[in-house]
């Protein structure tokens, strides 16, 4: 997989991010998803992205939270403990940076009140345990998957019973084929052994 930028720029992009996030909703009273979406809509966001070297990387989070904010940076303290506001930043950020998608395709998938919700217990875990909660909500269960897990069937009994081999139904859950790509015979043998529409299998 190829990452959003280099790793080496990673740990300071992630206490940033989570210092902002910190500091807007625990000292500015910003609840968590309006900060979110005052941070997508900055040039803070898309220098995040690219561990942009002269904002992303060369000023503190308190500047880079001004921006955010549109206000004068002032001194404020963070907490000697990672609060659950700044283990979402964290997590977020790094997101970014291992899925290489855009901050707004991330926040979009799993809004940030909705992350922060994971808090417990995932954030005593390792994070590459929240990567697989992030890949739940940016590829969610492939309708053929849950059509043919309703009916009770396996992979197997479904090839048997459509005709459709065993590796093209493996194919089309995992998403390394777009079931809307099948050929029409192969989606009304689906549809027909599922007892469905065609449209309920790609949609």
């Amino acid at each position: 997989m190829i990452h959003a930028y280099n790793d080496d720029f990673l740990p300071t992009i992630q206490s940033k991010l989570a210092s902002m996030f910190e500091i807007a909703v625990l000292k500015k009273n910003i609840p968590i998803d309006d900060f979110a979406e005052r941070f997508l809509a900055s040039s803070v966001c898309h220098a995040f992205e690219t561990a942009d070297p002269v904002l992303a990387l060369g000023k503190s989070a308190i500047e880079l939270l001004g921006m955010v904010l549109d206000e004068v940076p002032d001194a404020v303290q963070t907490d000697s403990y990672a609060s659950p506001e700044y283990w979402v930043g964290y997590t977020l950020a790094y997101m970014q940076w291992y899925f290489n998608k855009s901050y707004s395709e991330l926040i979009a998938a799993f809004p940030c009140g909705e992350l922060l919700a994971h808090y417990f217990p995932y954030h005593e875990m390792d994070i590459r345990q929240a990567v697989d909660l992030f890949l739940s909500k940016l590829h969610p269960v492939c309708p053929l998957k849950r059509l043919r897990a309703a009916k009770h069937l396996s992979q197997r009994d479904l090839s048997l019973l459509s005709g459709v081999p065993v590796r093209n139904i493996k194919a089309y859950e995992q998403g390394k084929i777009a079931i809307s790509k099948a050929q029409a015979e192969t989606l009304y043998a689906l549809s027909k052994v599922l007892n469905c529409s065609i449209e309920d299998l790609i949609l």
